[in-house]
């Protein structure tokens, strides 16, 4: 099979740096991994609304007198020079000022927490290849949502690995001990 003109060949393309991650467009959803840009999977309207009602219950439970910021889909994270993820939604809290001067992606520090929206193409990259990133970048939270199975899993990391904290699934509703008053009503997410 030949090279394609105008597109980088296998040996070209594994020399991505961040830079030229955090150089593409905004609607480019490629993320580097290992100094390639690979292609994500493009969001779904079921994802996106996942998406939309994890920030709304995040974002009422700062403005409830909690403090933090709340980025959603598109927000670049520095795994390491030839890494770079864009998290669905990734979470600051209160005097966590990572990312403050740091418009096109987060070089330095890293989220409170992470939530990524599982999908059947998704899921081994999601629960293999990020969880082992955020876990070395030091992220507190890794919450895993899967609307395929109605899942809702909260992972705490603790001594750099991560452990399943709280899961919830289907009807029920998601209360962490970590987000003191924070409920989300998993059928929310669902429909």
């Amino acid at each position: 099979m030949g090279h394609t003109p105008g597109m980088p060949s296998a040996a070209e393309s594994a020399h991505f740096t961040w830079d030229d991650f955090v150089a593409l467009e905004d609607d480019d959803l490629r993320e580097l991994i290992d100094g390639e840009l690979v292609e994500v999977e493009v969001p779904t309207a079921d994802h996106e609304e996942i998406v939309g009602w994890l920030c709304f219950y995040l974002r009422s439970w700062t403005e409830a007198g909690h403090g933090g910021r709340v980025r959603a889909s598109g927000y670049k994270v520095r795994i390491s020079e030839r890494r770079g993820v864009m998290p669905d939604v990734q979470f600051y809290r209160l005097g966590n000022d990572a990312g403050a001067g740091q418009p096109q992606g987060l070089v330095q520090g890293h989220p409170d927490l992470v939530i990524e929206i599982v999908s059947p193409s998704s899921e081994r990259y999601d629960r293999v290849t990020k969880l082992r990133w955020y876990a070395q970048l030091g992220v507190p939270e890794y919450w895993l949502v899967n609307p395929q199975a109605r899942t809702f899993e909260r992972l705490v990391l603790r001594d750099g690995v991560y452990a399943i904290a709280t899961s919830a699934s289907c009807e029920e509703t998601f209360r962490p001990d970590s987000f003191d008053g924070l409920a989300i009503p998993l059928a929310k997410l669902w429909t």
